[in-house]
């Protein structure tokens, strides 16, 4: 999609997005069974702003109305360009929406975390997520390095109310040496002081079922990145592939998961895919 596209074309969009999720849900047959039928993330479902990255760098305001059309509540952000936290909050409390958690930089992490931690207290954000770390960085030593820094960082966040985590993609899973770098993160910080972000797509790129992780470190994951996968490792939106996001949702108590944001990394048209995805898991 063009990032010029206008406000009226954004915000017809996701006005049509917005009714056909409308039109997808069912009336229920009674108030038990509405909140029964419910999914886990009903009124909070999010959307990670990096998937709509070249609209909201265009243009902030017309991207957050479009995301608020289609019916997201929560976004999680991924950098805000040259736009400043005071201006981009009043944009969200003017629309009803909310940001609870911010994505951060590895040099960010290391070098500027106290702009980090002040900027996300104007954005109303309780959660700083490290969201990739470059080729050079992913050695078993140097993850156990980011392990201590993850954990230094978090008492500083502690101290601000907040916590930082760590999101996933798929080479935290290569083996070598009988570990890898996940393994070194999950055992080696302190669990009332980083938590983790599971990204459902990246863990089915390296052939781990998320049960597994959340047998073994339940509680740590109260975050998750929604976005689907083909069977021939193709991402697309959220009802396209093959992942099982039901059965991981039923895991929810036992992983810790609190929060839910669909995201797509690289799709034609940023907000027919969120709106897509919005459209399926809330039918």
């Amino acid at each position: 999609m063009n990032i010029h596209t206008d406000r009226r074309t954004l915000l017809g969009s996701a006005a049509l997005m917005g009714l056909g999720a409308l039109s997808g849900c069912s009336a229920p047959t009674g108030e038990e069974d509405a909140d029964a039928a419910k999914p886990i993330y009903d009124g909070v479902l999010g959307v990670q702003l990096y998937t709509v990255r070249d609209l909201f760098e265009a243009d902030p305001r017309a991207t957050l109305e479009a995301l608020a059309g289609i019916g997201f509540k929560d976004c999680e952000t991924a950098g805000l360009f040259d736009h400043e936290a005071a201006d981009i909050r009043a944009m969200m409390d003017d629309l009803g929406l909310m940001s609870r958690s911010a994505h951060v930089r590895l040099p960010q992490l290391r070098d500027d975390f106290s702009t980090a931690i002040e900027e996300a207290k104007v954005l109303g954000q309780d959660r700083l997520y490290l969201g990739w770390i470059p080729e050079e960085e992913r050695t078993l030593d140097k993850y156990r390095a980011l392990a201590e820094l993850l954990n230094q960082r978090g008492e500083e966040a502690k101290a601000a109310d907040m916590m930082v985590g760590y999101h996933n993609h798929e080479f935290e899973f290569i083996d070598e040496a009988g570990t890898n770098g996940y393994d070194i993160l999950l055992a080696e910080t302190d669990p009332e002081l980083v938590t983790m972000e599971i990204d459902f797509f990246w863990a089915a790129e390296a052939g781990i079922e998320p049960a597994s992780l959340f047998e073994k470190a339940p509680g740590r994951f109260t975050s998750c990145h929604i976005k689907d996968r083909t069977s021939s490792g193709e991402m697309v939106s959220v009802g396209d592939g093959t992942i099982d996001f039901a059965s991981h949702f039923a895991l929810a108590e036992k992983a810790g998961l609190e929060r839910f944001y669909v995201e797509h990394d690289n799709p034609n048209d940023p907000l027919a895919s969120v709106g897509r995805s919005y459209a399926h898991l809330t039918k």
